[in-house]
C-alpha cells in the first residue's frame, strides 16, 4: 500500500477546489477499510421456508429442513354433498433439495404409505452431491425398523440424478449387537458427518457399552460399503473411556463429528482425555460441574493408539485448553482442522477483558506446515486466529472479537473459512440488529489475505443487513456459501416472505490471464518455452479442468504447466501455463489461450497468444516484469527498463515498439534509446515503460519490439493497482437536523456511492450520488434531527468494496425549554 502522505497529496486538487468554496478548514481522516467481495450475488435457495442446509462440492445442490407443504384445502362439491375433511400434515419439520440450476425442490422425506408420520432433521449432502443423510423419526427401512416408540434413527438415501429414488433410504444407525436393526435412539440434535461419496457416515448416540451413564453419548462411524451384517461396517471413534466417568465432573462425552473426504479423518469434541494411549474421563475448573470439552482428531488408519487421536484444541505448551473448544470443521483431505474456543491462551492477542463467560473465536490449524503429507509432526504445524479486526496484519498482536463468533466451516482445501460473529469490531460497519441467539454476520476469511469480508451485504453491496443468519456451509472452492437467515428480504433483490429461510451466496474469482506474443521464430523448428500465468485475484478459488489453445502449431507443456493438474488456485494465488510455438510459415498467427472450470456456475478465462515464422533478431531481457507493491490508480510507478539485443549474425535496428494486451492504456513507453539507429549484433539498447493504472486489480500488457523486416519479440509487463480513497468534510461538527459538507478523492469514476454511519445505529442517509469523471464528489448531508449525538463515523463505499471513513461529531438537540409561571410560558 501506498503511503497515507501520498494519497492525500494525490488529492490536492478537489479538496483545494472545494474549500475555496466555503468558510471551514477541512478535516481530512484517512482509515484503511475492509473491501467488500466482488460480485456477490444472492439467491433464495427452495421454493420454502426451511433451516440447516447442506451444500454440494460443486454447489449445485442444496439440501435442508422445513415444515411440510400442507395439502390444498378441498372445495366445496356441488349440490348437498358435504366438503371434504381437509388432511393436515402434522409433522413439524421434513427435508428437501433444491437444485440451483433452476431452483426446483422436492420432497426426500414424504410420510410413506401405512408408516406412522415423523420429523425429519439435519440433512447432510455428500459432496459428489449423490447421496443425502439424515435423522428420522419415522420407520423408513422396512426390513431392519420396529416404528414403536420414541425414535431417532440415520439413513441415507442416493438421490435421482445418481440413479436413486425418492423415499428410497437406507438405515445407517444399527444396533452393535449384530442384529442390524435400528438403534432407534440417535441424538437429532447432533448433525450426521458424511464423506464425499457417501459411503462413510459418523453420528452420535448414547455409548451402551457404559453402564448406567445413558447421558454419555460416544460416535460411530459406519461404512455403507461393508454388508450390515459384518462387524467392520461399525466402528466407534478411537479416544473414548472404557468404563462409565467416575470422576466429580458431569460428563457428556463424544459428540459434534466431522469426517475428511475419504473418512479417514474424524473430528469431533470430547470431555475425556481422547488422545491418551488409554483414554480416561477430563477434568473440568471446578468439582460437580461441567467436564471441559477439548477438540481432537482421530486418523482410522493409525493403529498405534498412541498416535491415532490428536488434540487440537492445545495450547502452545501441549496441554488441553483451559476453556475448551467446539464445532470442529475439517478440510478435504483433513490437514486443515476449524473450531471455535472462548480460550484466551491458545495464542498471543489482545482480547477483550473477561472472566468466566469469554466470547468464543475462530481458530485455524494446519497439521501439515511442511506439506510432506505427514501431518502432526513436531514444529510441523500452525495454530492461527481467524476472528480478528481489520488491520491485524502480523506484526503486532492481533484484537480479537468483542463478541462471539462460531460455527466455523471451511472450504475443500481449507483456504476459506466462514463463520457467524456476533463481534462489532470485526468489521467497520456494524450490523444494524441480530436475530435470535445462534445468529450473526457470516463473515469470511481467505488464507493469506489479513482482513476478513462480510458477505451478508443489502443489496447496495454495502449495508450490512441486520446479523441474523446462521449454519454457513461452503461449497469445495469456496465460492457459494449458503445458510438460513431471517434477513432474506434484505440480501434478495426480489425480496422475501417473512421466516427462516435458506439463501444461497455466489462469489466467484476475477481472474488475470496476460496476452503472450512468442514473436519470430525459425518455420518448422519448435520454439522455447513461454508460459502465461494466471492470477486468481478473489474472493474464491478458481479450479482449472481445462486448458485449450485453439491453433495446433502451439502445444501445451503439460508436465511443466500447474494450471492443468487439477488442483484449486485460491483467491492471490496463481498458476502457470508453459507452451511452446512452431510455425509453419513466416505469416502471423494468433491464438486463443483458453483456462476453465468444468461443472456448476464455472467460470473460464482467455488470452491471445501470437507468433510468426522467420529468423529471429531481438531478444528482451528480463523476458517479463511485475512491478512490486501496489500502485495507486492515477498515480505512475517507477520507470522499468528493458534491455533490446540483437541476437542475429547481421545488424539490424528497431523500427517501432508497440503496447498490446488487456490494459495497454495503462502502459506507456516513457523512455528509449532504441528506435530508429543501428543495433549491431550483440548489441543492447534500451526501452523504458512506465506503470500508471486507470482501474484497480491486476493489469497486463504486452511490450513487443519490431525490426523494418517484420521480426520481433516481446515480453509480458504486469501489475496491481487500488484505489484508496479520502474523505474530507467541512467543519469537525454539525447539529442534529443541519448539513454538513463532504468531499471525497480517487474513488473509480462515475461510480454510484453509499454514505452511512460506520455504527450501522440512527436514521439511513438517503443520497444518490455518483463520482464525476475524476474520481471526486462534493455533497451536502443531511443529518436527521432525531439523530443521537457523539462522534459518527461515515463511510463511503462503492458496490466493489472501493471506501473510505472520516468522522463528524454530531451535537444531538436534547435541550428543552419548560414553561415556567411568571415567565410568560404558564
Amino acid at each position: 500500500m501506498a503511503s497515507a502522505v501520498a494519497t492525500v497529496l494525490g488529492a490536492g486538487l478537489i479538496l483545494s477546489t472545494s474549500a475555496s468554496s466555503v468558510l471551514a478548514r477541512p478535516v481530512v481522516v484517512l482509515e484503511q477499510v475492509e473491501v467488500a467481495p466482488l460480485g456477490t450475488a444472492a439467491s433464495s435457495v427452495g421454493d420454502t421456508l426451511g433451516s440447516n442446509p447442506s451444500v454440494s462440492g460443486d454447489g449445485q445442490f442444496v439440501v435442508y429442513q422445513g415444515a411440510p407443504q400442507q395439502p390444498p384445502l378441498p372445495e366445496e362439491l356441488e349440490g348437498n354433498v358435504e366438503p371434504v375433511e381437509p388432511q393436515v400434515d402434522p409433522r413439524g419439520s421434513t427435508i428437501y433439495l433444491s437444485s440451483r440450476v433452476d431452483n426446483s425442490t422436492i420432497e426426500l422425506s414424504p410420510i410413506p404409505n401405512g408408516l406412522r408420520p415423523g420429523n425429519s432433521v439435519r440433512p447432510v449432502i455428500s459432496g459428489d452431491g449423490c447421496s443425502v443423510v439424515m435423522i428420522s423419526e419415522m420407520a423408513l427401512d422396512v426390513f431392519r425398523d420396529d416404528d414403536a416408540g420414541a425414535r431417532w434413527d440415520v439413513y441415507r438415501s442416493v438421490l435421482p440424478h445418481c440413479d436413486g429414488a425418492i423415499g428410497n433410504w437406507e438405515l445407517v444407525s444399527a444396533r452393535a449387537d449384530g442384529s442390524s436393526l435400528a438403534r432407534d435412539d440417535v441424538d437429532p440434535n447432533q448433525t450426521p458427518a458424511v464423506s464425499r461419496s457417501g459411503a462413510e457416515i459418523a453420528y452420535v448416540h448414547p455409548d451402551e457399552r457404559l453402564f448406567e451413564a445413558p447421558n454419555v453419548t460416544t460416535i460411530t462411524v459406519i461404512d455403507l460399503a461393508v454388508p450390515p451384517t459384518d462387524p467392520r461396517r461399525s466402528e466407534v471413534v478411537a479416544g473414548t473411556p472404557r468404563d462409565r466417568p467416575n470422576t466429580t465432573f458431569v460428563h457428556t462425552g463424544i459428540d459434534q463429528p466431522a469426517l475428511s473426504d475419504d473418512g479417514r479423518q474424524v473430528a469431533y469434541r470430547s470431555d475425556a482425555a481422547s488422545a491418551e494411549g488409554v483414554p480416561v474421563w477430563g477434568t473440568g475448573p471446578a468439582d460437580g460441574g461441567a467436564a471441559t470439552k477439548q477438540v481432537f482428531v482421530w486418523n482410522r488408519l493409525e493403529a498405534d493408539p498412541f498416535a491415532a487421536v490428536q488434540l487440537v484444541s492445545a495450547l502452545p505448551s501441549g496441554k488441553p485448553s483451559t476453556a475448551g473448544a467446539a464445532e470442529p470443521a475439517l478440510s478435504r483431505d483433513g490437514r486443515v482442522v476449524a473450531f471455535s474456543s472462548p480460550d484466551q491462551g491458545l495464542v498471543p492477542a489482545v482480547f477483550p477483558l473477561c472472566v468466566d463467560d469469554c466470547p468464543s473465536q475462530i481458530y485455524r490449524l494446519d497439521r501439515d506446515v511442511d506439506a510432506d503429507d505427514d501431518f502432526d509432526e513436531p514444529g510441523a504445524t500452525e495454530l492461527e486466529i481467524i476472528s480478528v479486526e481489520p488491520g491485524s496484519d502480523g506484526s503486532s498482536a492481533p484484537v480479537v472479537g468483542s463478541g462471539a463468533s462460531t460455527q466455523p466451516t471451511l472450504s475443500a482445501d481449507g483456504h476459506v473459512l466462514a463463520f457467524v460473529s456476533k463481534a462489532p469490531n470485526l468489521q467497520l460497519l456494524e450490523a444494524p440488529g441480530s436475530g435470535e441467539v445462534g445468529d450473526g454476520d457470516i463473515l469470511v476469511a481467505d488464507e493469506g489475505q489479513s482482513d476478513l469480508r462480510r458477505i451478508t451485504v443489502a443489496i447496495d453491496g454495502v449495508r450490512p443487513t441486520i446479523g441474523a443468519h446462521s449454519h454457513p456451509q461452503l461449497s469445495d472452492s469456496g465460492r457459494i456459501t449458503v445458510f438460513d437467515t431471517l434477513a432474506a428480504s434484505d440480501l434478495l433483490v426480489e425480496g422475501a416472505p417473512a421466516g427462516r429461510q435458506v439463501v444461497a451466496l455466489s462469489s466467484p474469482p476475477r481472474l488475470s490471464l496476460p496476452d503472450a506474443d512468442v514473436g519470430t521464430t525459425v518455420v518448422g523448428l519448435e520454439s522455447t518455452g513461454w508460459f502465461v500465468g494466471l492470477v486468481n485475484e478473489g474472493p474464491s478459488a478458481f479450479d482449472p479442468a481445462i486448458v485449450t489453445i485453439d491453433d495446433a502449431r502451439f502445444t501445451i507443456d503439460a508436465q511443466n504447466s500447474t494450471c492443468v493438474i487439477g488442483t484449486l488456485v485460491p483467491a492471490g494465488s496463481d498458476c502457470k501455463v508453459q507452451f511452446t510455438f512452431t510455425p509453419t510459415s513466416e505469416a502471423a498467427v494468433n491464438a486463443t489461450l483458453t483456462i476453465a472450470e468444468e461443472g456448476f456456475e464455472a467460470v473460464s478465462v482467455s488470452s491471445r497468444l501470437g507468433g510468426g515464422g522467420g529468423e529471429p533478431a531481438l531478444q528482451l531481457y528480463p523476458g517479463g516484469a511485475d512491478i512490486p507493491g501496489e500502485i495507486l490508480v492515477g498515480e505512475s510507478a517507477p520507470e522499468f527498463l528493458f534491455d533490446v539485443g540483437n541476437i542475429a549474425l547481421v545488424p539490424t535496428s528497431i523500427e517501432r515498439v508497440e503496447i498490446q494486451g488487456a490494459h495497454a492504456g495503462d502502459f506507456a513507453v516513457t523512455s528509449s534509446n532504441c528506435v530508429d539507429r543501428p543495433l549491431n549484433p550483440r548489441a543492447n539498447c534500451a526501452i523504458g515503460v512506465t506503470f500508471t493504472p486507470t482501474d484497480s486489480g491486476r493489469r497486463t500488457a504486452l511490450i513487443e519490439v519490431f525490426t523494418p523486416e517484420g521480426q520481433s519479440s516481446s515480453v509480458i509487463i504486469a501489475g496491481d493497482a487500488v484505489f484508496e480513497p479520502i474523505l474530507a468534510t467541512f467543519g469537525s461538527e454539525v447539529r442534529a437536523g443541519e448539513l454538513f459538507l463532504l468531499a471525497g478523492s480517487a474513488y473509480p469514476a462515475g461510480m454510484p456511492l453509499v454514505i452511512t454511519y460506520a455504527d450501522g445505529q440512527g436514521q439511513p442517509i438517503e443520497i444518490d450520488m455518483v463520482t464525476n469523471e475524476n474520481g471526486d464528489f462534493f455533497v451536502s448531508v443531511p443529518v436527521d434531527p432525531n439523530e443521537f449525538g457523539g462522534d459518527r463515523q461515515i463511510v463511503v463505499q462503492s458496490s466493489e468494496g472501493v471506501a473510505a471513513v472520516t468522522q463528524i461529531d454530531v451535537v444531538a438537540e436534547t435541550e428543552q425549554h419548560v414553561g415556567l409561571p411568571g415567565f410568560g410560558l404558564g
